[in-house]
């Protein structure tokens, strides 16, 4: 009888510690996929390879009236990037990547985010995760300033709804982007 009940406490030590094991195991999965940038501590960043160019302000040279008359996807691609979206990614062993709708005035813009590079095209998106609404005129301002960004959203000049859950924003990296534009 002393045997038998030996055995079963040893039994339910044994299954404790697989238990806590598995969860510190689980819990360093999710800090390396969530809060370090990246999947078990591999940064995501957009490089292009060896074709690699940085991106040039668009309103650099242009007044603030040829700016807006000109304002097209490749504004809006480096109002994204300033705005850090390029850090933004996948879940967690999903292929579903971040999409943003930009409603700048009349024009509709969306943005795909694919292994940190963010790809831009006029029209609407299905399924975004949210929306950004500004006016030309906001925007050159924010791409003339990058401080002005948040002065921008701040004042209500520009503003972002979630069309997704919170756990897919958090699950995306959103959750830095959005106290970058709220600091």
């Amino acid at each position: 009888m002393e045997k038998g009940k030996k055995i079963r406490k040893h039994k339910k030590k044994f299954i404790f510690t697989i238990v806590i094991l598995l969860l510190v195991v689980i819990g360093l999965v999710c800090y390396f996929m969530f809060f370090n940038n990246g999947v078990f501590g591999v940064k995501r960043s957009y490089s292009g390879g060896s074709n690699y160019k940085p991106i040039k302000n668009p309103v650099g040279g242009l007044s603030d009236e040829q700016a807006v008359a000109k304002f097209n996807e490749g504004f809006v691609s480096y109002l994204l990037y300033s705005i850090g979206a390029s850090k933004l990614h996948n879940p967690p062993f999903s292929s579903n990547t971040p999409r943003i709708v930009f409603f700048i005035d009349n024009d509709i813009f969306n943005a795909e985010v694919k292994d940190g590079g963010i790809i831009v095209k006029k029209g609407n998106i299905n399924n975004a995760d949210i929306m950004i609404m500004t006016s030309k005129e906001e925007g050159v301002k924010m791409l003339r300033d990058r401080n002005y960004v948040v002065k921008s959203f701040s004042d209500s000049k520009s503003s972002f709804s979630a069309l997704t859950d919170k756990l897919s924003l958090l699950s995306k990296g959103y959750l830095d982007m959005y106290n970058k534009l709220t600091a």
